[in-house]
């Protein structure tokens, strides 16, 4: 006699992910691969679309700084290379949060991303 797993059928009031719509910042498609909430604008992205934020603490004070390569050591926050999601985030305080840190000093993140090339110009 075989039972069947009570988990086996969704049921009828389940939502499950709709993961056609894409990414939140127009990455067409389903997300495939790693898939990262960004602490912004809490939109849910693919990891190579968003930066991934460190703190620094070897300067004294506790400084987020962008990881290009995605690979520094310790704790990280994921961003849309965006000034409003990083505006966002400092007013929501996400970034301290994410980082577990009391408070950081956001300056070379804000300058990565007004230096970026291929962005538009004010």
């Amino acid at each position: 006699m075989t039972r069947r797993g009570r988990l086996d059928d969704a049921g009828p009031r389940v939502r499950l992910p709709d993961h056609d719509q894409g990414g939140a910042h127009g990455v067409p498609g389903p997300l495939t691969g790693p898939v990262r909430t960004c602490v912004g604008c809490r939109g849910r992205d693919q990891r190579t679309v968003l930066l991934r934020v460190v703190r620094d603490a070897s300067a004294g004070g506790d400084l987020a700084v962008v990881d290009p390569g995605r690979s520094l050591p310790g704790r990280g926050a994921w961003l849309h290379p965006d000034l409003q999601c990083l505006e966002l985030a400092e007013r929501r305080r996400a970034l301290p949060r994410a980082l577990r840190v009391g408070s950081i000093d956001t300056t070379a993140v804000r300058r990565h991303l007004e230096d970026r090339p291929g962005r538009p110009s004010a």
